[in-house]
């Protein structure tokens, strides 16, 4: 009896060594595949963020078409990329290496233009911001004019006439209007009668246009010590979409140019010189505040879709003025900066 029970226990130890050994060869085996699946998938995750990052790279640096780059490190690993093409159709290349796995992707991509969407006349001010444009709202040398101008500001002539302030409904123009006539503003020129306030049909959303422009900006002012790093916001040749985020000002000790779209989401205060050429957008919960010790200038258009605007001119004058050849410049020469994908294959 105790022999056959040892020849029991003896094959049962048998058996459970057989089974612990493939169990431990099966734990292997699963480990092998679990760190080489683990090993394709960061190659991979490196070959397509090496795409990411060089698109990027080229929104601001258009000079990196055709250029190759070697060597990168990334997460562990390391990519090679290629960029062939114009921006109107990037041909990118990533070849990435994690331990002893590659991976390549190729992925074509188009810049696109920004939507240009012209403001309806010198100023355009929405219902919300009306409600707060009270008689204190405007005051002092103020010039708005719905004629068109050049983009240097000089009067065209031409026969393209504009509000010089656009509103959106009947209750709103009788607002402004008896806004306007409180603080004796005789300079609010264009369509309609005088003062130049006419009810439009207003059928674009601001806000969500807005927002399309501030998801790749080329430029964002986001700090006081900015405006003195990045006086110049685009130039004539070469426009630019500027984000002001925040609480900035412009005072007197500074002087500040631009040239592109302006979208503004803050309150942006200008108490010194400042001249714009395009369009200024502003929206959400800003509040435009212009309390002129200088010259403010803006040839194109402005949008106030925001929570407010004050308009205030102390010593000096401040110029709203219609500019469609400013506007038609931007639209002509602006590109967003963003990559739309055309195609990708790994």
């Amino acid at each position: 009896m105790g022999k056959s029970i040892l020849l029991i226990t003896l094959g049962v130890s048998v058996i459970i060594s057989f089974f612990i050994l493939r169990l431990n060869a099966n734990s292997k085996e699963g480990l092998n595949v679990s760190v080489e699946m683990f090993e394709k998938t960061q190659a991979r995750l490196i070959a397509n963020s090496g795409v990411e990052v060089y698109l990027e790279k080229l929104k601001a640096n258009k000079s990196l078409l055709g250029k190759e780059f070697h060597d990168i490190d990334l997460m562990g690993g390391k990519y090679d990329v290629t960029l062939e093409g114009p921006d109107t159709l990037v041909k990118v290349t990533t070849n990435a290496t994690f331990q002893d796995f590659t991976h390549k992707t190729i992925v074509f991509a188009r810049a696109d233009k920004v939507p240009f969407i012209p403001g309806p006349g010198a100023m355009y001010l929405t219902a919300n911001t009306i409600s707060s444009f009270k008689k204190s709202g405007i005051s002092g040398s103020v010039l708005i004019d719905g004629h068109n101008h050049d983009i240097n500001g000089n009067l065209l002539n031409d026969g393209i006439v504009t509000p010089g302030i656009a509103v959106d409904g009947d209750t709103q123009k009788d607002e402004v209007t008896n806004i306007i006539k409180a603080n004796a503003i005789d300079q609010v020129l264009g369509t309609g009668s005088s003062p130049s306030v006419v009810t439009i049909n207003n059928t674009i959303d601001w806000n969500d246009y807005a927002l399309q422009l501030v998801e790749n900006p080329d430029i964002i002012i986001d700090t006081q010590a900015k405006i003195e790093k990045m006086n110049n916001w685009g130039t004539i040749n070469d426009p630019k979409v500027t984000f002001v985020n925040g609480d900035i000002a412009i005072n007197n000790a500074e002087t500040a140019e631009g040239c592109g779209i302006l979208v503004v989401n803050g309150n942006l205060s200008i108490n010194g010189n400042f001249t714009y050429r395009g369009l200024i957008i502003a929206y959400k919960e800003t509040t435009i505040e212009i309390k002129l010790n200088g010259n403010g200038k803006i040839y194109g258009g402005m949008v106030v879709a925001g929570q407010k605007i004050l308009i205030e001119v102390a010593n000096g004058n401040f110029e709203a003025l219609y500019s469609l050849p400013a506007m038609n410049q931007m639209a002509s020469l602006l590109k967003t900066n963003r990559f739309k994908i055309v195609s990708w294959w790994e």
